[in-house]
C-alpha cells in the first residue's frame, strides 16, 4: 500500500511540476448615455488562478461593483485556453460560469447566472507580470443568448509565481 501512495504522490508532483499560481485583478467600467441621461458602473475583480501548462489555466474571479444606485457581487470561475500568439501578445478564451447578485438601495435583490465564452488578450511585461483584458462576452446570460461588447476590461494586471 505504501508503494501505491508513493507512486500516486510522485505522479501528482510530476503533473504539477510546471504548474504556476497567479494572482491579479481587473478594474471594470461600463458607461451609457441615452436620451440626455448618463450612467456609469465601476468595479474591481480580484482573481486567483492555476496555470496547468503554457496553454491552459483555471481560476476564479470575485467581482464587486457599484453604480446606478446598485451594488453587485459576481463570482466567475473559468477555464482559460491560449489559442494564438502574435509576437508577445497572447490570445485566449475563457469558458466561464457566472453568478451575479445585484442589490438595489430599496432593499431589493436579484440573482442571475450565465455560461459562456469571453475572449481576451494577455501581454507579458516580464517573466512574472502581464497585462490582461477581455474583449467581449458570448453566451447565455440573464436568461437569453447574447453577444455583448459592453463588458470590456479597462485594466487587468496579473502576477505569476
Amino acid at each position: 500500500m505504501k508503494k501505491v501512495i508513493v507512486v500516486i504522490a510522485l505522479a501528482l508532483m510530476a503533473l504539477t511540476a510546471k504548474a504556476q499560481v497567479y494572482v491579479g485583478g481587473q478594474l471594470l467600467f461600463q458607461g451609457q448615455a441615452a436620451n440626455g441621461n448618463s450612467s456609469a458602473f465601476f468595479g474591481i475583480a480580484p482573481e486567483v488562478g492555476y496555470a496547468f501548462n503554457d496553454n491552459m489555466a483555471a481560476g476564479v474571479s470575485v467581482g464587486f461593483g457599484f453604480g446606478n444606485g446598485a451594488t453587485q457581487i459576481v463570482v466567475d470561475p473559468y477555464f482559460r485556453y491560449f489559442f494564438a500568439e502574435l509576437g508577445p501578445v497572447r490570445f485566449f478564451a475563457d469558458a466561464n460560469f457566472n453568478f451575479t447578485n445585484v442589490s438595489v438601495r430599496q432593499g431589493e435583490s436579484t440573482s442571475s447566472w450565465g455560461i459562456g465564452i469571453m475572449p481576451g488578450i494577455a501581454v507579458p511585461i516580464n517573466d512574472n507580470w502581464s497585462l490582461v483584458g477581455h474583449i467581449a462576452r458570448l453566451g447565455y446570460y440573464d436568461g437569453s443568448f447574447s453577444f455583448n461588447l459592453n463588458n470590456i476590461t479597462v485594466v487587468g494586471v496579473y502576477y505569476q509565481f
